[in-house]
C-alpha cells in the first residue's frame, strides 16, 4: 500500500511513518523540510502547507493520505481552508482514503487552536472520499514541554484541571492501524491510561526531573475555563494501553 503521511516529520508524524515502513507499506513523507533519517521503503516529498506547492505531485498515486500535520498561528488557514483543499485534491486524484487527526473534546473549548480543530473535524466529516479521524487527549510530550518552557522562568504551572495524557507512539500505531483499514467515517477517540490533574502532573515533573520551579497557580475564566475543570479534555472510556506521565518520563532519558 503507499501512503502519503503529511507533517511526516513531526512529533506524531515520524512515528506513523516508522510504524508503516515497518508494516512494508510504501511511504511518502510529506513536509517542507526532510528528516534527518528516513526508515527503509519511505522517501520524502517536500511540500508548503502555505502555497500548496508540491502537493498534488506528493500525493498522486497514494492509496491513503494520513494528514497529521499541525499549526497554532495560522490554524484556520491550514488546518480549515487547507484541509479543505486537500480533500479537494484528493477527490481529484482518486485517492479513496482520508486519516485524520483531532482532540478529544475540542468543541468545548472556545481557545482559537480549539475552535479551529473543531471546524477542522465539520470539514472532514462532509469530506467528498471515505474518511477516518482519530480524536486523541493530551500527548506526554507537550505536558512536558509545557513545564520544561515554564521551568525557564522558575515557574510551574498548576492547576485543577484534569488531563489524561498520551504516548505520542500510542496514538501514532493506532492512526497507522487506521490507515491500513477501509474508512471508517467516524471519529474514533484514545486516551491515556490515566487521569491527573495538571497541578498532579506538575509535582510529578518537578520530583521526576530535579527541576525546582514555584508551583504558580493559573486560571481560565468564562465557559472554557468552566469546561476544562468539568474534564472536557479527558475520555475514561477511551483509555488505552500505555504508559502513564510518570512512567514516560522516566523512560525519555
Amino acid at each position: 500500500m503507499l501512503i502519503a503521511v503529511i507533517g511526516g516529520t513531526g512529533m506524531v508524524g515520524t512515528e506513523v511513518v516508522g510504524h508503516l515502513a515497518a508494516e512494508g507499506h510504501e511511504v511518502r513523507i510529506l513536509s517542507r523540510r526532510p528528516p534527518a533519517t528516513a526508515p527503509a521503503g519511505s522517501t520524502h516529498h517536500p511540500i508548503d502547507l502555505r502555497s500548496r506547492e508540491g502537493l498534488d505531485a506528493a500525493i498522486s498515486g497514494a492509496d491513503v493520505v494520513v494528514d497529521v500535520a499541525n499549526e497554532r498561528k495560522s490554524a484556520r488557514k491550514i488546518l480549515v481552508e487547507g484541509t479543505e483543499d486537500l480533500l479537494r485534491r484528493c477527490e481529484a486524484l482518486s485517492i479513496s482514503h482520508y486519516v485524520g487527526i483531532s482532540i478529544v473534546g475540542c468543541e468545548k473549548i472556545g481557545l482559537d487552536y480549539y475552535v479551529a480543530k473543531t471546524a477542522q473535524e465539520e470539514v472532514i466529516k462532509a469530506a467528498p472520499i471515505g474518511w477516518s479521524l482519530l480524536r486523541a487527549t493530551q500527548f506526554h510530550e507537550l505536558i512536558d514541554f509545557l513545564f520544561t518552557t515554564t521551568a525557564k522562568f522558575r515557574f510551574s504551572p498548576v492547576a485543577s484541571i484534569p488531563v489524561q495524557p498520551i504516548a505520542a507512539a500510542v496514538v501514532a500505531r493506532e492512526l497507522a492501524r487506521i490507515a491500513t483499514g477501509e474508512p471508517t467515517r467516524r471519529a474514533d477517540q484514545i486516551a491515556g491510561p490515566q487521569i491527573e490533574s495538571l497541578r498532579e502532573l506538575s509535582r510529578t515533573w518537578r520530583r521526576t526531573e530535579g527541576r525546582k520551579a514555584l508551583p504558580l497557580p493559573v486560571w481560565l475564566p468564562g465557559r472554557s475555563g468552566r469546561e476544562l475543570r468539568n474534564g472536557a479534555l479527558t475520555d475514561p472510556g477511551s483509555a488505552a494501553a500505555g504508559p502513564s506521565f510518570a512512567d514516560w518520563l522516566a523512560r525519555k532519558g
